[in-house]
């Protein structure tokens, strides 16, 4: 059944802040600078895997645990203190796919427990028929794991999905994956995506800056692509 799987963090929701100030207070006790460039190379990575290149070490496993959980609990508090808003066009899409009878699921790199708090702020759970963390998977995006999870949890082929997602780890994710992708925000004007597409002509992928420039023939176009590979 045709299935669109829904990346959270800068895909469904602007996150950036809360995350970026997030990662700054857990890191700054162990001597850490977080910049802006951590922040962007990071996207799509789980935890276990930035914060020993963030370190700059090999921690131990309790240090990243504790690192991690510092991180995530403070996101939480700063999201529900100030609050969420949906990116660009998404209200609309979710609105329009569960029209269209389309199965939608949460697919975020994220913990549970942040994929749930902010689905509850933005109050928007009602759209989806499940959601997923990839958080505590062995390999993390670029690895397909989480996509072919989630596919999986609603009885889905790959091939019926069509992924939503803002960071080259996730989009490589859902090439691998053998599904189509909307990339959207500065994803899809990032000079890599031009290497990705070129090296895998076959792969079903619109770029886009926001949800709201996409049109349903375009989405359309991405199923029947995938179904023919």
């Amino acid at each position: 059944m045709r299935t669109v799987l829904w990346d959270m963090d800068g895909t469904i929701a602007d996150t950036g802040k809360p995350h970026f100030r997030a990662w700054q207070v857990a890191l700054e006790k162990y001597g850490v600078i977080y910049t802006v460039s951590d922040f962007i190379s990071g996207f799509g990575r789980a935890n276990k895997d930035l914060i020993p290149d963030l370190l700059g070490v090999e921690p131990t496993a309790a240090i990243v645990q504790q690192v991690s959980k510092e991180k995530e609990e403070t996101f939480r508090r700063l999201a529900h203190e100030d609050g969420l808003k949906p990116l660009p066009g998404v209200l609309t899409w979710l609105e329009l796919f569960r029209e269209h009878g389309i199965q939608q699921v949460v697919s975020s790199s994220g913990p549970m427990a942040n994929i749930a708090a902010s689905v509850d702020i933005l109050e928007i759970g009602d759209y989806f028929l499940s959601l997923m963390s990839g958080a505590t998977l062995p390999r993390s995006k670029p690895d397909p794991a989480i996509f072919l999870n989630s596919a999986a949890a609603v009885n889905a082929e790959p091939q019926e999905c069509i992924v939503v997602e803002d960071s080259m780890h996730g989009v490589e994710a859902a090439r691998r994956s053998g599904m189509g992708c909307i990339a959207v925000g500065e994803v899809a004007r990032n000079t890599e995506m031009n290497q990705v597409l070129a090296a895998a002509p076959e792969f079903a992928c619109l770029r886009v800056d926001s949800m709201d420039q996409v049109k349903w023939e375009e989405c359309e176009q991405l199923w029947a692509r995938a179904v023919q590979r």
